[in-house]
């Protein structure tokens, strides 16, 4: 929550603005609302989006800097693309600055903040930097609390929303303007983030729940298998050593996958250093992706949502089939080879139960 002097800042800058605006239009255009505690990003942005009667909405994150000429951009987005509810603009990230920032560029984490850039018609996009059709429209449409108070989860539930409230619109939905630029600052100033990547995963665990239809099924994957199926073993047959050395060897396996699959990005964004180094950053990369997918198994458990095991969200909702089969495939590899894994470390005990029957 800011504190008081940075809020009297933003209001007497507001009335500087209004009352030159005054003098020039009869009318004023600024209104800052403060209320005085942190009820979070849901609570904080439907406040404004319910106050506001113009036609379209313009959402930034608080630490972004935007282009001189973002408003100019959109409007001619608007025009391009009559059809549109949602205008995804372009986030751009820094360079990066460090090894931890380096791994954030290797694992492609900010994806989304760049997806203007990269789809015409993208299934969704970050609220640093998102133009929507004013509520007026479209009143039931609502940030939802059932999301972090921090953010995550809750831009793709809004883009959700305005897809299934104009279903004609189709793919015409959502649209990109890469011309709306904002420069958006690396998360905790370049240092280690993991905080904010496991908030993210928590909230869009939670579209699981909320937009069932927008999801798909696979094999456990490496932490489901560890969670589910190795310690209920090592339980059920008394073998915590074995358990613990088994679940061991599946999580290096697949740190190990994890590596090769970053490597060829951390190549190429850490050319001219050892390979050793090269290595070290394909492997940290990885563990972003991990930091993601231990805690949406935490959610799981934390919301006792067995339907929410071995079940992904659709990050491009239909539109790229054959992303959701790679990854359909590849957790079918891994589960064979984490059951074989298992199979070796408790094959003792399985000997064991064969030779009593």
């Amino acid at each position: 929550n800011p504190c008081k002097s940075h809020v009297d800042e933003v209001k007497a800058l507001a009335n500087e603005l209004n009352a030159k605006q005054l003098e020039q239009s009869g009318n004023y255009f600024i209104n800052v609302i403060h209320y005085g505690a942190n009820r979070g990003a849901s609570y904080a942005r439907n406040t404004g989006y319910n106050y506001s009667i113009a036609d379209w909405i313009l959402f930034l994150d608080d630490d972004v800097i935007p282009d001189d000429n973002i408003l100019d951009a959109y409007i001619g987005g608007i025009k391009r693309f009559p059809d549109a509810k949602v205008l995804a603009g372009m986030t751009t990230l820094p360079e990066a600055t460090n090894t931890w920032t380096t791994m954030l560029r290797v694992c492609n984490v900010g994806y989304f903040y760049g997806v203007s850039k990269l789809r015409r018609h993208p299934p969704w996009a970050v609220t640093a930097n998102l133009l929507v059709r004013g509520s007026r429209f479209n009143p039931t449409i609502q940030f939802k609390e059932c999301y972090p108070k921090t953010g995550g989860g809750e831009d793709i539930d809004l883009v959700y929303q305005y897809k299934a409230f104009y279903p004609t619109s189709g793919l015409l939905a959502t649209a990109a303007v890469p011309e709306a630029i904002v420069k958006h600052p690396w998360w905790n100033g370049g240092n280690l983030c993991y905080k904010q990547i496991r908030g993210w995963a928590w909230g869009d665990s939670m579209c699981i729940l909320e937009w069932p239809s927008k999801t798909f099924m696979t094999f456990p994957n490496w932490i489901e298998h560890v969670t589910f199926i190795i310690l209920p073993l090592a339980i059920y047959t008394k073998q915590p050593v074995t358990g613990l050395a088994v679940g061991s060897v599946v999580i290096v396996l697949e740190h190990l996958i994890k590596m090769s699959r970053y490597l060829p990005a951390a190549l190429k964004q850490c050319e001219g250093d050892s390979i050793f180094y090269q290595l070290y950053v394909a492997l940290g990369a990885g563990t972003v992706l991990s930091a993601q997918e231990i805690t949406r198994v935490n959610a799981i458990l934390r919301r006792f949502s067995l339907y929410s095991i071995c079940r992904r969200v659709d990050w491009f909702d239909g539109q790229e089939p054959r992303i959701k089969l790679d990854i359909q495939f590849g957790s079918i590899i891994r589960f064979v080879l984490n059951v074989g894994i298992t199979s070796i470390g408790f094959g003792s005990y399985w000997q064991e139960w064969r030779n009593q029957v």
